[in-house]
């Protein structure tokens, strides 16, 4: 089984997809490593430098949490540790992408703005609490231009902010599980919530040594579209805002429950390092990506 599952995320991540792009639409799932592009009906899928490993992230996340639903917490110890593996290698490929990242092109029709990732963050929000988390299922993405000639691939920027969503979903994720787990199993769940944050912030702080962000406008803030000028031209400093969105309802979750009485206090004690950290990284893209202007 684990064969066939491999061999199904190999089949549409590679470049040479059997399928017509019609028909991975329709195929698509939210764990799928796929995209619909912006402005268009194609299908865009993440580079599988970092697609294969997302969409093995949540598939083992969701095998750790029928595991501990059905009691199994044993059976949950081999997903976790691979959640862990699945998002140190999407971290290296989002690292790979950033440091080999093209010259941002000219604005264009269908490219991302910060708003874009605004609404594709809000999306993979409400995604994750209907229990169809998608770590870029639908993304949107430019086509590159490609059409009718293969997949078309997300470009660097979506790609990446991807593996945020992805590292969000497993966070995210991992808080869900942590009530329902002692001993070793809960020092294994909060390894996943660890790493995940932790690549986060190594993320933001690789992003912002490849892309320092725009100089100041006249009134002083640093606008995250600058660097991809309206109407879109989708760059890493765009994907910011919609990060914070990201990091935001984590940290809900997690304030929540750690002020929960009926939550164990060693699982309410486990969440304290990853809330310290939540806010020092929010802290730290706020300072570096000043927040849009109110009336955007």
């Amino acid at each position: 089984m684990a064969h066939h599952r491999t061999t199904r995320l190999l089949a549409l991540a590679g470049a040479g997809l059997a399928l017509t792009l019609p028909a991975v639409t329709a195929e698509a799932k939210p764990t799928d490593p796929a995209a619909h592009a912006a402005g268009s009906g194609a299908a865009a899928v993440d580079p599988p430098i970092v697609g294969i490993p997302i969409a093995r992230t949540d598939r083992a996340l969701a095998n750790a949490g029928d595991a501990i639903d059905a009691g199994n917490g044993a059976q949950a110890v081999g997903p976790l540790t691979a959640s862990r593996r699945y998002l140190i290698r999407s971290y290296k490929g989002a690292k790979y992408l950033i440091d080999n990242a093209p010259p941002a092109p000219p604005a264009a029709d269908g490219r991302a703005s910060a708003r874009t990732f605004i609404r594709l963050a809000r999306r993979s929000i409400r995604a994750s609490r209907s229990g169809a988390a998608g770590s870029g299922g639908w993304i949107r993405a430019q086509t590159s231009g490609a059409e009718g000639g293969g997949p078309a691939f997300a470009d660097a920027p979506t790609a990446v902010f991807d593996v945020f969503t992805s590292q969000f979903n497993a966070a995210t994720a991992a808080v869900g599980m942590v009530p329902d787990v002692q001993g070793n199993l809960l020092a294994r769940v909060q390894t996943t919530l660890n790493t995940a944050v932790v690549l986060r912030n190594r993320l933001v702080k690789v992003i912002h040594a490849a892309s320092p962000p725009a100089p100041p406008a006249a009134d002083g803030r640093v606008d995250a579209r600058a660097s991809g000028a309206e109407p879109g031209g989708a760059s890493f400093d765009a994907a910011m805002p919609g990060l914070i969105v990201l990091i935001d309802a984590e940290l809900q979750q997690m304030q929540a429950m750690a002020q929960d009485t009926s939550v164990p206090a060693a699982s309410q004690a486990a969440l304290t390092k990853a809330i310290t950290a939540d806010k020092q990284i929010e802290a730290r893209v706020n300072l570096w990506w000043p927040p849009l202007p109110a009336d955007d």
